[in-house]
């Protein structure tokens, strides 16, 4: 799980990339281990003889999930130098004896009860905190990395199901109301963007993308047909703008009066395919995240042929600019060029018949005349150079233009189909 698959950015130490990419890993599995033993597993049916492999299958059940995270907690644990206790004297249940107690009540649920959450939670809490105190010692980047997984994590992984929350007291800070908020997903965004270096190319990209799209508490509103909407659609689209940030809240404050009034409230029906839409988009955010998958596996055949075409299309369009801008210099240079090639002939015609002449009567030529005859020398030189830069350099530009228009709707493929629509 901890192996870098991808390849890090230019600038950045082999090393301390792959550091980063485990811190990052590391903290969104400890989140999610938290999250999936609030929500508590079932133990499974009992594994047939004919059943198939489930590492080759991908059929693997919540105790099993439950089970590997912390199998690869384990292992990141390992790769970043972090030490972990061991079940003693002190204390049975500890990082180090998760795996097993996990394991051993999916073979025996009677015989080997799970520890509760309320036992669990300190355990995850005092081993992350000394974690994340030791990476900060070495880095400030692994502990931003640290802390960012596990706030990507808590983005899905903290959220009270539906059903559940209806039927106990949650706080705002488990819903949607505050997971999905603007403000906390631009800080997730900003922090993001500090590691964009020791991650593979796309990646931050891809979960930039993303997460912009699901910072959609109090930016939804209901329309006049009672469907959810964004409100302001226009200016949120501009949302890049400072301009248009100011101008879309003010609006929205006059329009709603506070910002508490701008959260609208949903249906049980419409919470729950809210949330079943945020899990899909925190499995893609946990590949990523994790390295099980590189950015450009999600594109469809359909989306490589859509880049190809559209490469090309645009690529021709610039080549056909570019030999436009190409006449129009020839066309102002065209005078220079003339002056040149008179200057030339003139210079010519007139060193050339001394030459010959000196030669015949062999006299010795005059200084002035073989200078003159050296500057148009040095002067065709000095053009025939510069022509030729000028031709190698475009060739050379040419030839890179059209992987950079490659890369650029590549780029926009990715993040789309990285991205789940909340609606």
């Amino acid at each position: 799980m901890t192996e870098d698959k991808g390849e890090q950015q230019p600038g950045v130490a082999e090393g301390q990339a792959r550091q980063v990419q485990q811190a990052l890993s590391l903290g969104w599995t400890l989140a999610e281990i938290l999250g999936r033993w609030r929500r508590g597993i079932t133990p499974p049916r009992k594994a047939k003889a004919s059943d198939r492999l489930s590492f080759s299958s991908h059929e693997v059940l919540p105790g099993d999930e439950l089970g590997m995270a912390a199998q690869r907690a384990l292992v990141l644990a390992q790769g970043l130098k972090l030490a972990v206790p061991q079940p003693g004297e002190d204390s049975e249940v500890t990082l180090a004896s998760l795996p097993n107690l996990v394991y051993a009540y999916m073979a025996d649920p009677k015989a080997h009860p799970l520890p509760g959450v309320q036992t669990v939670r300190p355990v995850l809490e005092a081993w992350s905190r000394s974690a994340w105190i030791a990476l900060a010692a070495r880095s400030q980047t692994l502990a931003t990395a640290f802390s960012l997984g596990g706030s990507l994590a808590d983005t899905y992984w903290y959220m009270w199901p539906p059903g559940r929350a209806a039927r106990h007291k949650v706080r705002v800070k488990e819903t949607w109301r505050d997971l999905l908020s603007r403000q906390r997903m631009g800080k997730l965004i900003g922090q993001l963007r500090t590691l964009e270096e020791s991650l593979p190319p796309d990646v931050v990209p891809a979960l930039v993308h993303s997460l912009d799209r699901w910072g959609i508490a109090a930016e939804m509103e209901r329309g006049r047909d009672g469907r959810l909407r964004i409100s302001y659609r226009l200016l949120f689209t501009m949302r890049r703008f400072s301009w248009a940030r100011r101008l879309r809240y003010k609006l929205k404050l006059r329009k709603f009066g506070s910002y508490s009034g701008m959260v609208v409230d949903l249906s049980a029906d419409e919470e729950r395919a809210l949330y079943e839409r945020l899990a899909r988009q925190a499995e893609i955010w946990g590949d990523l995240v994790r390295g099980d998958r590189r950015p450009a596996s999600y594109l469809l055949p359909s989306d490589r042929e859509w880049i190809n075409w559209m490469s090309r299309i645009v690529y021709a369009a610039l080549i056909l600019l570019g030999g436009v801008v190409g006449v129009v210099v020839v066309s102002a240079l065209l005078p220079l060029l003339n002056g040149l090639a008179l200057g030339v002939s003139s210079a010519a015609s007139q060193a050339l018949p001394s030459m010959i002449e000196s030669q015949a009567l062999k006299i010795p030529l005059d200084p002035k005349e073989l200078s003159g005859w050296f500057s148009v020398i040095a002067t065709l030189s000095t053009f025939l150079v510069f022509v030729s830069s000028v031709v190698a350099r475009s060739f050379h530009a040419l030839m890179g233009v059209y992987d950079r228009v490659r890369a650029w709707f590549a780029r926009r493929r990715i993040r789309a189909r990285a991205t789940i629509s909340w609606t």
